[in-house]
């Protein structure tokens, strides 16, 4: 047993958080959380989650190379039901420790607390058809989550617009915005969408961002420098990011929705 100096504000290795207005709602606030190990976004998501006592959390949609769909096996759904959701020291140390080091079994260890609801995967990774199948996990309750995945832009749209889904924790994987990918397999050097692409898709005026915005319960952005071709690109990406949504910059006091000033 690990006695924390203090369990009740501990953070994932490397990983920061703000607290922004959200970008939609006048009154309203969100938090924002930058890590590069995916697999953080548990911790965030399961502290969202709990803070705001929901047991209709929100869907995922979650733009990534890869699904990161591995679902726990039967020793890590034990310490997943054995897990103090109450302790931040705890809870940080087993998304560091015990989820999977590759990054790929956040999203269902989520679903398996009922941390976050139906998960919606934009992604590249699916080398036959039967990878891009939908998908039913069932959580430690007995509650079904659906999952669906998309080739892209224009499918996930098509769909999210038609769901009666009310509240969203929007996750980025930087390394979404790869192409070639020979970290993940894919070529043998990198390649990248382009400034312009990567705009016009995160841009507050497409409609599948304004649906997003409009529901957003929490923002995560895993950076993962050696899947994105080196901590250079990977933090060129995060700018494009910070520069298209931000100002002043992430992490500056007076940080606001570009849109909003």
């Amino acid at each position: 047993m690990i006695e924390f100096r203090n369990p009740y504000y501990i953070i994932p290795p490397g990983s920061n958080k703000q607290i922004l207005s959200h970008p939609k709602e006048r009154n309203g606030v969100v938090e924002l959380a930058v890590f590069q190990e995916h697999r953080y976004a548990f911790f965030y998501w399961l502290k969202w989650s709990i803070k705001h006592k929901t047991t209709n959390p929100p869907c995922l949609v979650t733009l990534d190379w890869h699904q990161d769909l591995c679902s726990p096996c039967s020793t890590e759904k034990k310490w997943l039901s054995q897990l103090d959701l109450s302790n931040d020291g705890e809870i940080a140390l087993f998304s560091w420790s015990k989820l999977a080091g590759n990054n790929d079994g956040q999203i269902l260890s989520a679903a398996y607390l009922n941390l976050i609801g139906n998960i919606y995967v934009y992604c590249r990774q699916g080398a036959f058809e039967r990878d891009w199948q939908d998908e039913e996990f069932v959580d430690i309750n007995g509650n079904i989550h659906y999952i669906k995945k998309f080739k892209t832009q224009s499918g996930l749209e098509q769909h999210l617009l038609a769901t009666s889904e009310t509240k969203v924790y929007f996750d980025i994987d930087l390394d979404f915005f790869t192409i070639n990918n020979p970290y993940n397999g894919k070529g043998k050097s990198f390649t990248y969408m382009t400034r312009n692409e990567i705009v016009n898709l995160l841009s507050v005026k497409n409609p599948l961002i304004q649906w997003i915005f409009s529901r957003l319960s929490g923002f995560t952005i895993a950076t993962e420098p050696e899947h994105c071709g080196g901590l250079l690109k990977s933090n060129r990406l995060l700018d494009i990011i910070n520069r298209n949504y931000f100002k002043p910059d992430l992490f500056t006091q007076k940080c606001e929705w570009r849109h909003k000033t």
